[in-house]
């Protein structure tokens, strides 16, 4: 049975991205926005790749949230439960002298009161150990000017939050600053500026990725960090293709003195892995690399040096190089010896092979 989130706002933006990584990864999900023809688009695309309940509404409406959590309790109940929609209030902002009391209001009941409300409706279809996300903001825990009625929304959510993580010891509660966003809510908050020097929010996404499928205790992470360390590299390894082999492993093993972490010699090629101190040297024969090319390319593609890095999460990790530029030369590969492989180039033509040392039995299709 698949995994279960619910996420409000998926339709574009955070919401979205975050939806399209789960879909990815097989999680069942029930998604809302206010626009029921976006949403319909968002609902299309990710219905390809996993199951999908979506369900237009207004979270300020108890009966569109009730909605949510009846669809989330036909799907078997919940694991994650990510509390994203939210508005900004007037644009431009206004100082809070000028704030109209009336829009106020109607930011909270939006970003405070709702997310709570369906928490208390999500509680009884929470199972054992899920996780509660709800998406806040440095601005509330920053004081900057014009920023006073949706940053004191966000540091209400924060400390609801907060206390709620005290109260549910038996449940994960995150809250998550996802960092600045080129999405349209960040255009509203700044209208007629150009803001597309922000990183989109898949930048944010795995982040939210380590939280939903980490170990880390209930409390606030920022978004990118968290992200940048979860799908830190493990270990950076340079593979070269060598055609005297003899000659450059004894120049190598021998004139430098690295220890030898492994050695083989198949049908298939030889190679010789070494100890560099921060790094490993990898040595392949011709043979071995064209089985190697052959099984995370489907053919020859291999220069004389390649990077190879040991990563937590081949997903997560090739999302964040393709992001920065990378280009894929093969989807991910179960290999023979067990391991999860992507084969990517940089942009400088380098090739670099992702691997993640194999912890699932079902192959990477």
């Amino acid at each position: 049975m698949p995994r279960v989130a619910l996420i409000t706002g998926a339709s574009r933006g955070l919401g979205l991205a975050l939806a399209r990584a789960l879909a990815e990864k097989g999680w069942a999900l029930v998604i809302d926005a206010r626009g029921a023809e976006a949403l319909e688009h968002a609902r299309a695309e990710l219905a390809g790749k996993a199951q999908v309940v979506s369900i237009p509404g207004d979270v300020s409406n108890d009966w569109h949230l009730q909605a949510l959590v009846e669809a989330a309790q036909e799907l078997g109940g919940l694991d994650v439960l990510v509390n994203n929609a939210s508005i900004l209030g007037p644009s431009p902002q206004p100082n809070l002298a000028e704030y109209p009391l009336e829009v106020l209001e109607q930011v909270y009941r939006v970003n405070v009161l709702a997310p709570l409300r369906l928490i208390q409706l999500a509680l009884p279809v929470l199972k054992p150990g899920a996780r509660i996300l709800n998406v806040t903001s440095d601005a509330g825990v920053e004081a900057y000017p014009g920023w006073g009625g949706y940053g004191s929304s966000k540091a209400a959510l924060e400390q609801l939050s907060h206390v709620l993580a005290a109260e549910q010891p038996e449940f994960k509660v995150y809250w998550v600053d996802p960092g600045d966003m080129n999405t349209q809510m960040h255009q509203e908050a700044f209208p007629g500026e150009d803001i597309s020097d922000r990183l989109p929010p898949e930048a944010s996404v795995p982040g939210f990725l380590a939280l939903l499928e980490g170990d880390l205790p209930s409390g606030r992470y920022k978004a990118r960090e968290i992200g940048q360390k979860w799908q830190g590299i493990q270990e950076f390894r340079i593979a070269l293709t060598v055609a005297d082999f003899e000659r450059v492993a004894h120049f190598y093993r021998d004139g430098l003195g690295l220890a030898v972490l492994e050695e083989w010699d198949r049908p298939d090629g030889r190679g010789l892995i070494l100890d560099a101190g921060r790094a490993t040297l990898e040595l392949l024969d011709v043979l071995q690399v064209e089985t190697v090319d052959r099984i995370e390319a489907g053919r020859r593609v291999s220069g004389p040096v390649r990077f190879a890095l040991e990563v937590r999460h081949l997903e997560v990790a090739a999302q964040a190089l393709q992001e920065a530029g990378a280009e894929v030369i093969h989807p991910p590969v179960r290999t023979p010896w067990g391991d999860h492989n992507q084969r990517l180039r940089a942009p400088d033509g380098m090739q670099i092979t992702l691997f993640q040392v194999g912890n699932t039995k079902e192959p990477i299709s």
